[in-house]
């Protein structure tokens, strides 16, 4: 794999920032896809992370396989050490390097489901990275892909979480003064969930043969908003996201309250917090 796309993931894959990416599962993330799937499918789950999703498909094609690729071996162990700590181990799951914006590796029509979640939103060509997934899909299979639509929704909007998100919003785009930027160099991008059915048509999909939806997912528990805020401001002091806020022009006061805010949003029994879930099937 070449990594001249490497870099467009800015977030780093420090524990940190995985460990919540650790939490998504095949039952949620892929409830769309498992009513779809057969025992003998062959599944690609590109930009597979710590690789929770892939080990949870690889229950539903006992006589398949889950391939999980990813950018770093970074990020990989820490999927082969998900897998091999699993009691039963799969034996139908690998994990590889690989990079759908700079090409596949695998012959053409290889998979029967090719799967992604939360990872175009990442990709500066998203296109061409999908024109990749639809080559190495089968005929009669499909690919599938889940994004969140950005801008996230919270309340209370606390001044340390409107700043947290204008800074999330630069380190994964680049620079803004706005929390919630609109125009370029953003473009449409970084409204990656209703862009979707948009960049698969671009791709060479039939709009035809497409199934799309959404669902909203909510974080207002108690537990929940402790997971999730614990999530975001542990990625701040510890994944060196403090850092690369302060590069984009955060002060240190800055970055203290956005920390500051995110306990306090989670101590906050109105606290809520919403993102919108756009979910597409492209048949081949």
């Amino acid at each position: 794999m070449t990594t001249s796309n490497a870099s467009t993931y800015r977030q780093s894959h420090d524990p940190s920032v995985t460990n919540t990416h650790a939490r998504r599962t095949a039952e949620v993330e892929g409830a769309f896809v498992l009513p779809r799937i057969s025992q003998n499918f062959r599944i690609l789950d590109v930009g597979c992370g710590p690789g929770s999703i892939t080990c949870g498909f690889a229950r539903y094609v006992p006589q398949g396989s889950v391939t999980g690729i990813d950018l770093t071996e970074e990020v990989l162990s820490q999927a082969r050490t998900k897998l091999s700590n699993l009691n039963p181990k799969p034996s139908n799951v690998t994990f590889e390097l690989g990079n759908a914006a700079d090409g596949l590796k695998y012959p053409d029509d290889s998979f029967d489901v090719v799967f992604t979640s939360q990872v175009l939103i990442h990709i500066p060509d998203a296109v061409k990275a999908l024109k990749e997934m639809k080559r190495v899909c089968k005929p009669g299979g499909f690919v599938a892909c889940r994004e969140a639509d950005l801008p996230f929704h919270w309340h209370p909007f606390l001044p340390g979480i409107q700043l947290w998100s204008k800074y999330f919003h630069s380190l994964i785009f680049g620079p803004t003064d706005s929390a919630y930027p609109m125009n370029p160099p953003y473009g449409p991008g970084h409204r990656a969930g209703v862009m979707v059915h948009f960049w698969a048509r671009q791709a060479g999909f039939d709009p035809e043969k497409m199934e799309r939806a959404d669902e909203v997912q909510v974080w207002a528990t108690k537990e929940d908003r402790k997971w999730f805020s614990e999530g975001l401001w542990g990625r701040i002091e510890k994944g060196g996201q403090g850092e690369k806020f302060r590069e984009l022009g955060a002060s240190e006061e800055d970055v203290d309250m956005m920390i500051k805010d995110l306990k306090a949003w989670a101590d906050d029994v109105d606290g809520w917090h919403g993102q919108i879930q756009c979910q597409i099937i492209c048949r081949v």
